[in-house]
């Protein structure tokens, strides 16, 4: 039985990946006070912001995203993977307190953009972490942690974010980043695999011996420096082996698939669409029915990767997550045709629900904790920092069009769009994805090194 020093250790460090949800949630919000539909003699800005702005100000968070890996890349490797989280706190701070101060659209242009380089950074380091200090039977749990806890950042602001001033609500989300640096920073160790890359024998005894709750850990010592023979790599490397070639395909495969399910469209523009629906329930409701049930989703996904395994929670989340899109496009599709709707009102807040529910047991959690376990150390942090950049590219560019997508196609067909990239997803998880469940990362090598499939 692990101790209970490691499942503290994963919760504090995932303090940071709750606030990352406070920065991916955050767009709802904060959007209605901006452009004066809500409470418009505290709205910062004056003018109002125009519809392109405030598509900029929620794109730019993941614009700034792409760049995090970029830059955590160059120093994950030789800091390690403590010291490059508590620095990436550093930018996502500082653009809280400029947002809860700033009376210009440009300052929230910057602002978001600076806090999508500390997300992006928290992406791509946090799935490594939570990796390296895992063991085999648990690395999948661990590995969608980061998610619940983001998904709670999310529906944190759903619940708190519509009843408080922006400046008032900006400084509330410092909290948990105040938290983190003092209980991640103080008590939680550095991952195992780099203080073997380090030659530090002593603290990897140590820090192996306090995560297992255990001072039998010569085995896995002997595991973990097996692990890192030829430890040093790099972009050639990546693409020489075979195994990694297709680790890289899964992981930038996946990580399409998670961005062209729409989840950022959604999540940034859930009042909108909830607006548009014109159902009973106020927006601030629904909101929080949908933050709700997406944190005990990813809690219910958390326990059941180790034991139903990945591939069938993936191919669970695609087909839920297309057949809910399809319902949720044929409603607005019904309504722009001038069908009557009124008595299908209940319909948008029930397909959002089958859609959080369904992208949540494999779509969301999953990519990531596949990203952790698909490579080599000598690869690891710069196979995780490519991924990690077509990730942020696809999200940036699914939340910037979202609304000029609408216009054109449609809002029913804009979701039939995203329905389709979950029936290739589905085929692609079919064909290519094998399963790793419980498989040391020897084992998932040469698992890849053989087939695609499992």
């Amino acid at each position: 039985m692990s101790s209970f020093y490691l499942y503290y250790t994963a919760c504090v460090a995932n303090l940071i990946a709750f606030t990352v949800g406070l920065a991916y949630g955050l767009a709802s919000p904060l959007l209605p006070r901006l452009n004066g539909s809500v409470d418009p003699d505290n709205n910062p800005l004056d003018p109002p912001p125009t519809p392109s702005e405030e598509s900029l100000i929620a794109s730019l968070l993941s614009l700034g995203a792409i760049f995090g890996p970029l830059l955590t890349g160059l120093f994950v490797d030789k800091i390690g993977r403590k010291k490059t989280l508590l620095i990436v706190a550093l930018p996502i701070i500082a653009s809280f307190l400029t947002m809860a101060f700033a009376h210009s659209v440009v300052l929230y242009y910057i602002a978001r953009l600076v806090m999508g380089v500390g997300a992006g950074s928290v992406f791509t380091v946090m799935p490594m972490y939570l990796g390296e200090i895992s063991e085999d039977r648990n690395r999948g749990t661990l590995g969608c942690l980061m998610s619940t806890f983001i998904a709670s950042g999310v529906l944190f602001d759903y619940a708190v974010g519509p009843f408080l001033t922006v400046q008032c609500y900006c400084l509330v989300c410092l909290a948990p980043l105040g938290a983190f640096l003092a209980l991640f920073g103080g008590w939680a160790p550095e991952s195992p695999q780099f203080l073997a890359l380090r030659g530090d024998e002593g603290r990897l005894r140590a820090c192996l011996a306090k995560l297992r709750g255990s001072r039998d850990v010569d085995k896995e010592i002997v595991g973990v420096r097996e692990s890192l023979k030829g430890a040093q790599g790099g972009l050639r490397e990546l693409f020489q082996s075979r195994a990694s070639r297709k680790g890289l395909v899964i992981t930038v495969g996946l990580m399409v698939l998670q961005q062209m399910a729409g989840i950022n469209a959604v999540n940034s523009y859930l009042q909108t669409i909830f607006d548009a629906t014109g159902s009973g329930l106020s927006p601030e409701i629904s909101s929080i029915i949908i933050g709700t049930v997406q944190v005990f989703t990813t809690v219910l996904t958390s326990s059941l990767v180790d034991r139903s395994g990945r591939r069938i929670l993936l191919l669970f989340s695609m087909v839920g997550s297309g057949v809910s899109l399809v319902s949720l496009g044929s409603y607005f599709y019904l309504k722009s045709n001038s069908f009557q709707v009124d008595t299908l009102s209940w319909l948008p807040v029930m397909s959002l629900v089958v859609f959080i529910i369904s992208f949540n047991i494999g779509l969301g959690p999953i990519p990531w904790a596949v990203m952790a376990e698909m490579f080599p150390p000598n690869v690891k942090s710069i196979a995780s920092t490519f991924s990690s950049i077509v990730c942020f590219i696809a999200a940036f560019t699914i939340t910037l069009i979202f609304p000029s997508l609408a216009e054109v196609l449609g809002m029913g067909q804009a979701f039939w769009f995203f329905a389709t990239f979950c029936a290739l997803g589905a085929v692609f998880v079919y064909c290519v994805l094998p399963e790793t469940k419980g498989k040391s990362m020897q084992e998932i090598q040469a698992l890849l090194d053989r087939s695609f499939v499992k």
